[in-house]
Protein backbone atom coordinates (compact mmCIF):
# COMPACT_ATOMS: atom_id res chain seq x y z
CA UNK A 1 0.00 0.00 0.00
CA UNK A 2 1.60 3.36 -1.01
CA UNK A 3 -0.30 6.75 0.19
CA UNK A 4 -0.22 9.60 -2.17
CA UNK A 5 1.50 10.70 -5.02
CA UNK A 6 5.31 11.11 -5.42
CA UNK A 7 5.89 14.60 -4.69
CA UNK A 8 3.40 17.20 -3.07
CA UNK A 9 3.47 19.67 -0.52
CA UNK A 10 0.63 20.41 1.52
CA UNK A 11 -0.28 22.78 4.01
CA UNK A 12 -2.39 20.74 7.37
CA UNK A 13 -2.58 23.38 10.41
CA UNK A 14 -6.13 22.82 10.07
CA UNK A 15 -8.70 19.92 9.22
CA UNK A 16 -9.10 19.53 5.67
CA UNK A 17 -12.62 18.65 5.72
CA UNK A 18 -13.83 21.95 7.45
CA UNK A 19 -11.45 24.12 7.23
CA UNK A 20 -11.52 24.80 10.61
CA UNK A 21 -8.92 24.56 13.76
CA UNK A 22 -8.21 23.28 16.84
CA UNK A 23 -6.31 23.11 20.07
CA UNK A 24 -8.21 20.37 21.96
CA UNK A 25 -5.23 17.84 22.04
CA UNK A 26 -7.27 14.55 22.17
CA UNK A 27 -4.12 12.01 22.02
CA UNK A 28 -0.21 12.54 21.80
CA UNK A 29 2.00 10.01 20.29
CA UNK A 30 5.76 10.11 18.86
CA UNK A 31 5.82 13.67 19.49
CA UNK A 32 2.62 14.53 17.77
CA UNK A 33 -0.62 15.96 18.91
CA UNK A 34 -4.42 14.40 17.40
CA UNK A 35 -6.61 17.85 17.42
CA UNK A 36 -9.95 16.79 17.52
CA UNK A 37 -12.21 18.96 15.56
CA UNK A 38 -15.60 20.08 16.12
CA UNK A 39 -16.38 18.29 12.86
CA UNK A 40 -15.35 14.83 14.47
CA UNK A 41 -12.49 14.74 12.78
CA UNK A 42 -9.27 13.81 14.62
CA UNK A 43 -5.99 15.69 12.44
CA UNK A 44 -2.17 15.84 13.38
CA UNK A 45 -0.21 19.01 14.74
CA UNK A 46 2.01 18.85 11.55
CA UNK A 47 1.73 22.36 9.66
CA UNK A 48 3.29 20.99 6.35
CA UNK A 49 3.84 17.57 4.47
CA UNK A 50 6.74 17.48 2.26
CA UNK A 51 7.22 14.44 -0.22
CA UNK A 52 8.67 12.64 -2.05
CA UNK A 53 6.82 9.59 -0.10
CA UNK A 54 9.07 6.49 0.65
CA UNK A 55 8.01 3.81 -1.39
CA UNK A 56 9.65 1.55 0.41
CA UNK A 57 7.38 2.12 3.67
CA UNK A 58 4.41 -0.33 4.48
CA UNK A 59 2.09 0.43 7.58
CA UNK A 60 0.62 -2.64 7.99
CA UNK A 61 1.89 -6.04 8.43
CA UNK A 62 1.11 -9.17 5.75
CA UNK A 63 -1.38 -10.21 7.50
CA UNK A 64 -3.36 -7.05 7.76
CA UNK A 65 -4.01 -7.69 4.12
CA UNK A 66 -3.77 -11.46 3.22
CA UNK A 67 -5.91 -13.21 6.06
CA UNK A 68 -9.11 -10.83 5.18
CA UNK A 69 -8.67 -11.27 1.66
CA UNK A 70 -10.99 -13.76 0.64
CA UNK A 71 -13.86 -12.34 3.22
CA UNK A 72 -13.61 -9.21 1.74
CA UNK A 73 -13.47 -10.53 -1.68
CA UNK A 74 -16.66 -12.11 -1.29
CA UNK A 75 -18.09 -8.81 0.46
CA UNK A 76 -17.26 -7.21 -3.06
CA UNK A 77 -18.97 -9.72 -5.61
CA UNK A 78 -21.90 -9.67 -3.21
CA UNK A 79 -22.12 -5.77 -3.13
CA UNK A 80 -20.44 -4.41 -6.22
CA UNK A 81 -20.93 -5.16 -9.71
CA UNK A 82 -18.70 -7.67 -12.12
CA UNK A 83 -16.55 -6.47 -14.23
CA UNK A 84 -13.06 -4.62 -14.29
CA UNK A 85 -11.51 -4.22 -10.87
CA UNK A 86 -8.54 -1.65 -10.01
CA UNK A 87 -7.14 -1.91 -6.67
CA UNK A 88 -5.59 1.33 -5.60
CA UNK A 89 -2.23 0.61 -3.20
CA UNK A 90 -2.43 -2.84 -3.85
CA UNK A 91 0.40 -3.73 -2.13
CA UNK A 92 1.41 -7.62 -2.96
CA UNK A 93 -1.77 -8.45 -4.24
CA UNK A 94 -3.54 -10.22 -2.28
CA UNK A 95 -7.47 -9.20 -2.55
CA UNK A 96 -6.76 -9.04 -6.36
CA UNK A 97 -5.77 -12.73 -6.71
CA UNK A 98 -9.33 -13.21 -4.07
CA UNK A 99 -11.40 -11.03 -6.33
CA UNK A 100 -9.74 -12.50 -9.78
CA UNK A 101 -10.81 -15.96 -8.05
CA UNK A 102 -14.57 -14.45 -7.87
CA UNK A 103 -14.46 -13.58 -11.79
CA UNK A 104 -13.34 -10.16 -11.73
CA UNK A 105 -10.81 -8.92 -14.66
CA UNK A 106 -8.43 -7.53 -12.22
CA UNK A 107 -5.39 -4.99 -12.40
CA UNK A 108 -3.50 -3.05 -9.64
CA UNK A 109 -2.06 0.42 -8.87
CA UNK A 110 1.41 0.42 -6.77
CA UNK A 111 4.11 2.12 -7.10
CA UNK A 112 6.49 0.51 -4.46
CA UNK A 113 8.87 -1.64 -6.69
CA UNK A 114 9.21 -4.31 -3.58
CA UNK A 115 5.86 -6.21 -4.29
CA UNK A 116 6.78 -6.46 -7.77
CA UNK A 117 7.97 -10.41 -7.97
CA UNK A 118 4.96 -11.30 -5.77
CA UNK A 119 2.66 -9.89 -8.20
CA UNK A 120 4.41 -11.19 -10.90
CA UNK A 121 3.90 -14.99 -8.92
CA UNK A 122 0.02 -14.26 -8.81
CA UNK A 123 -0.08 -13.23 -12.73
CA UNK A 124 -1.62 -9.74 -11.69
CA UNK A 125 -0.82 -6.84 -13.82
CA UNK A 126 -0.15 -3.56 -12.30
CA UNK A 127 0.91 -0.41 -13.24
CA UNK A 128 3.79 1.27 -11.01
CA UNK A 129 2.08 4.83 -10.86
CA UNK A 130 -0.30 7.11 -7.86
CA UNK A 131 -3.47 7.25 -8.61
CA UNK A 132 -3.48 11.28 -8.76
CA UNK A 133 -1.21 10.84 -11.75
CA UNK A 134 -2.03 7.59 -13.37
CA UNK A 135 -2.51 6.56 -17.21
CA UNK A 136 -4.98 3.70 -16.71
CA UNK A 137 -8.12 4.43 -19.20
CA UNK A 138 -10.69 6.06 -18.21
CA UNK A 139 -14.13 5.74 -17.27
CA UNK A 140 -13.28 1.98 -17.37
CA UNK A 141 -13.61 0.17 -14.24
CA UNK A 142 -16.69 -1.30 -12.90
CA UNK A 143 -14.89 -1.39 -8.90
CA UNK A 144 -12.44 0.78 -7.66
CA UNK A 145 -11.22 -0.67 -4.48
CA UNK A 146 -8.91 0.42 -1.74
CA UNK A 147 -7.91 -0.37 2.02
CA UNK A 148 -7.21 1.68 4.63
CA UNK A 149 -6.03 5.11 2.25
CA UNK A 150 -8.46 7.72 2.91
CA UNK A 151 -6.97 8.13 6.55
CA UNK A 152 -3.14 8.55 4.76
CA UNK A 153 -3.68 10.78 1.19
CA UNK A 154 -2.64 14.00 2.04
CA UNK A 155 -5.71 15.41 0.11
CA UNK A 156 -8.26 12.72 0.25
CA UNK A 157 -10.99 14.49 -2.10
CA UNK A 158 -8.26 14.90 -4.21
CA UNK A 159 -7.51 11.11 -4.09
CA UNK A 160 -11.22 10.41 -4.87
CA UNK A 161 -11.50 12.67 -7.65
CA UNK A 162 -9.04 10.11 -9.74
CA UNK A 163 -10.35 7.11 -8.34
CA UNK A 164 -13.96 8.49 -9.80
CA UNK A 165 -12.12 9.12 -13.16
CA UNK A 166 -11.19 5.80 -13.42
CA UNK A 167 -14.74 4.30 -12.80
CA UNK A 168 -16.86 3.36 -15.89
CA UNK A 169 -20.95 4.71 -16.16
CA UNK A 170 -22.28 1.94 -13.60
CA UNK A 171 -18.80 1.56 -11.87
CA UNK A 172 -18.51 2.15 -7.96
CA UNK A 173 -15.41 2.82 -5.41
CA UNK A 174 -15.04 0.19 -2.84
CA UNK A 175 -12.98 0.62 0.53
CA UNK A 176 -12.37 0.24 3.86
CA UNK A 177 -12.24 2.72 6.16
CA UNK A 178 -11.20 2.99 9.73
CA UNK A 179 -13.44 5.55 12.07
CA UNK A 180 -11.47 6.10 15.10
CA UNK A 181 -12.24 10.01 15.37
CA UNK A 182 -15.12 10.99 17.36
CA UNK A 183 -14.19 8.62 20.55
CA UNK A 184 -13.18 8.33 24.27
CA UNK A 185 -9.46 9.22 24.46
CA UNK A 186 -9.48 5.62 26.43
CA UNK A 187 -9.65 3.88 23.16
CA UNK A 188 -6.61 5.14 22.49
CA UNK A 189 -4.89 4.29 25.21
CA UNK A 190 -6.73 0.66 24.75
CA UNK A 191 -5.43 0.59 21.38
CA UNK A 192 -1.47 1.46 22.40
CA UNK A 193 -0.68 3.36 19.16
CA UNK A 194 -3.04 4.96 16.81
CA UNK A 195 -0.05 5.71 14.39
CA UNK A 196 0.10 9.70 14.12
CA UNK A 197 2.15 11.16 10.93
CA UNK A 198 1.29 7.99 9.04
CA UNK A 199 -2.66 7.82 9.91
CA UNK A 200 -2.94 11.84 8.95
CA UNK A 201 -6.71 12.25 9.16
CA UNK A 202 -8.60 9.96 11.93
CA UNK A 203 -12.51 10.11 10.93
CA UNK A 204 -15.45 10.01 13.26
CA UNK A 205 -18.66 8.50 11.31
CA UNK A 206 -20.00 11.56 10.66
CA UNK A 207 -16.71 12.96 9.54
CA UNK A 208 -16.63 10.03 6.71
CA UNK A 209 -20.16 11.48 5.46
CA UNK A 210 -18.90 14.79 5.20
CA UNK A 211 -15.97 13.15 3.44
CA UNK A 212 -18.77 12.08 0.99
CA UNK A 213 -20.46 15.13 0.42
CA UNK A 214 -17.28 16.84 -0.09
CA UNK A 215 -16.52 14.11 -2.70
CA UNK A 216 -19.46 14.39 -4.27
CA UNK A 217 -19.89 10.57 -3.38
CA UNK A 218 -23.41 8.83 -2.64
CA UNK A 219 -23.08 5.66 -0.02
CA UNK A 220 -25.19 2.81 -1.37
CA UNK A 221 -23.93 0.07 1.10
CA UNK A 222 -21.73 0.21 3.92
CA UNK A 223 -21.20 -2.44 7.05
CA UNK A 224 -20.05 -1.58 10.46
CA UNK A 225 -17.41 -3.41 12.23
CA UNK A 226 -16.53 -3.02 15.73
CA UNK A 227 -13.02 -2.96 16.74
CA UNK A 228 -13.63 -3.45 20.89
CA UNK A 229 -13.09 -7.41 20.39
CA UNK A 230 -9.90 -6.80 18.81
CA UNK A 231 -8.63 -4.17 20.88
CA UNK A 232 -9.31 -5.81 23.88
CA UNK A 233 -9.54 -9.70 22.91
CA UNK A 234 -6.10 -9.23 20.77
CA UNK A 235 -4.51 -7.95 24.35
CA UNK A 236 -5.77 -11.38 26.21
CA UNK A 237 -4.66 -13.19 23.17
CA UNK A 238 -1.24 -11.52 23.33
CA UNK A 239 -0.60 -12.48 27.12
CA UNK A 240 -1.68 -16.05 26.58
CA UNK A 241 -0.10 -16.55 23.04
CA UNK A 242 3.26 -15.74 25.18
CA UNK A 243 2.58 -17.13 28.01
CA UNK A 244 1.08 -20.35 26.89
CA UNK A 245 0.93 -21.38 23.71
CA UNK A 246 4.46 -20.52 22.37
CA UNK A 247 6.09 -22.37 24.90
CA UNK A 248 3.61 -25.51 24.35
CA UNK A 249 4.10 -25.66 20.51
CA UNK A 250 8.13 -24.92 21.07
CA UNK A 251 8.16 -28.32 23.47
CA UNK A 252 6.54 -30.01 20.40
CA UNK A 253 7.76 -28.54 17.28
CA UNK A 254 10.99 -26.53 16.26
CA UNK A 255 8.73 -24.12 14.42
CA UNK A 256 6.26 -23.78 17.36
CA UNK A 257 6.73 -20.39 17.52
CA UNK A 258 5.48 -19.46 13.49
CA UNK A 259 2.67 -22.02 14.57
CA UNK A 260 1.47 -19.81 17.58
CA UNK A 261 2.19 -16.38 15.45
CA UNK A 262 -0.09 -17.64 12.77
CA UNK A 263 -2.89 -18.83 15.62
CA UNK A 264 -2.91 -15.54 17.06
CA UNK A 265 -3.08 -14.02 13.25
CA UNK A 266 -5.86 -15.66 12.79
CA UNK A 267 -8.10 -15.25 15.78
CA UNK A 268 -7.72 -11.34 16.03
CA UNK A 269 -8.66 -11.46 12.32
CA UNK A 270 -11.76 -13.51 13.31
CA UNK A 271 -12.50 -11.00 16.06
CA UNK A 272 -12.20 -8.07 13.70
CA UNK A 273 -14.73 -8.97 11.26
CA UNK A 274 -16.97 -11.79 12.93
CA UNK A 275 -17.29 -10.99 16.42
CA UNK A 276 -16.51 -7.01 15.39
CA UNK A 277 -19.91 -7.71 13.20
CA UNK A 278 -21.92 -8.66 16.53
CA UNK A 279 -20.88 -5.54 17.93
CA UNK A 280 -20.79 -2.85 15.07
CA UNK A 281 -21.07 0.56 17.29
CA UNK A 282 -19.09 0.10 20.31
CA UNK A 283 -15.56 2.21 20.53
CA UNK A 284 -13.88 2.35 17.13
CA UNK A 285 -14.54 0.84 14.29
CA UNK A 286 -13.98 -0.59 10.51
CA UNK A 287 -16.46 0.34 7.80
CA UNK A 288 -16.63 -1.46 4.38
CA UNK A 289 -17.99 1.02 2.14
CA UNK A 290 -19.51 0.98 -1.63
CA UNK A 291 -19.73 4.71 -3.12
CA UNK A 292 -20.68 6.12 -6.39
CA UNK A 293 -20.41 9.74 -8.06
CA UNK A 294 -23.91 11.83 -6.92
CA UNK A 295 -24.49 12.57 -10.61
CA UNK A 296 -24.98 9.04 -11.41
CA UNK A 297 -28.14 7.25 -11.31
Amino acid sequence: MTIGSASQTVARSQCFLCAQTSDRVIWEEDGLEGLLCRCGMVYTNQAIIHEPTDLTKEFHPNHFYSLPAEFKAAWVARNCPGGRLVEVGCGAGYFLAAARSRGYEVTGLEPNPAFSEQLRQFGISVAREFVEHNSLSKHSFDVVYHCDLLAHFPDPVQSLSAMCQLLSPTGVLCFELGLLGGIPRYWYSLVGRIGLGQHLWLYSDQAFKNLMLKAGLDIVCIRYFGLAPEVIGGKIIGVLNKRLLTPALQMISRNGADHATRVKQSSIHFLRYRAGALLPHIGPQTVLVVAKPTNVN
